[in-house]
């Protein structure tokens, strides 16, 4: 037979430990799957731009391109405890980058909500701290 279940005992500080341990991987994983997206669409803007009547120039591709190898790199970085803060901080240059590609502002808009949103969502179920110091925990 089987232990019975323990339905009324709180879990205990290894379970917990254990339980946050398992949502800090899951929301940097969310995460780095977030960065791994936003550059596939980051990659899918120069098609858009070479059809309008400003056309693509050389700078804007490559800016585009070098922000989608650093949206990837990052989500790959984003086990190291800093890794967070960096993926914060390119989604802040992306934002930047609606001056020179004006039509990015959707793309920012979209994925800038989504990176707040599981940050919020880490802060409660992993415990991070509210301020800038959830940035690097």
């Amino acid at each position: 037979m089987s232990e019975p279940e323990r339905e009324d005992e709180p879990p205990s500080e290894e379970e917990l430990a254990e339980r946050r341990v398992r949502a800090n991987r899951a929301t940097r994983g969310a995460l780095a799957a977030i960065l791994c997206l936003e550059a596939f669409v980051v990659l899918l803007i120069p098609r858009t731009i070479a059809q309008t009547s400003e056309g693509l120039s050389a700078t804007k591709t490559w800016v585009l391109v070098g922000l989608a190898v650093l949206l990837v790199v990052t989500g790959f970085l984003l086990k190291r405890r800093w890794g967070i803060g960096l993926g914060s901080v390119l989604q802040v240059v992306l934002a930047f980058t609606i001056a020179l590609v004006p039509i990015i502002a959707v793309v920012v808009v979209i994925f800038l909500g989504l990176w707040i949103y599981l940050l919020r969502l880490r802060t409660q179920l992993v415990g991070t701290p509210t301020d800038w110091r959830m940035l690097v925990s």
